[in-house]
């Protein structure tokens, strides 16, 4: 058996923690990343609805404007909407990536601390 065996199995459970975290994390950008989407779609039905000739607006920051073309506003909205796609899928992937490393963390303390328990046992 390892002589630093506690002290192994201690870090061990800190980096299982630290990536507990990482996963709130991404699971939080992940959900404000979805509700962005589903925002982004709501506002482009909407535009479906306008005629074309009806003024349009736009928001920048505290100022709002009026926009030459809805087309313009609509392809700005669905770039918008495919890049937040795109980053949501990624942070899919690494949410899953982290969640594996955390199952195998997790089965290597618990096969640690069943080695620990038997050794003191005998």
């Amino acid at each position: 058996m390892e002589p630093n065996l506690s002290t192994y199995i201690q870090n061990q459970i800190r980096q299982a923690q630290q990536l507990e975290t990482q996963i709130e994390q991404i699971a939080t950008q992940r959900y404000q990343l979805d509700l962005r989407v589903k925002e982004i779609e709501k506002t482009l039905k909407e535009l479906e609805k306008v005629p074309e000739g009806v003024p349009v607006y736009k928001n920048l920051g505290t100022v709002m404007y009026q926009v030459q073309d809805k087309k313009t506003v609509v392809d700005e909205l669905t770039e918008q909407k495919e890049l937040t796609e795109i980053r949501l899928k990624t942070l899919e992937k690494q949410q899953k990536a982290l969640e594996d490393k955390y199952k195998e963390l997790e089965g290597l303390i618990k096969q640690r601390m069943e080695d620990l328990r038997k050794g003191g046992q005998q």
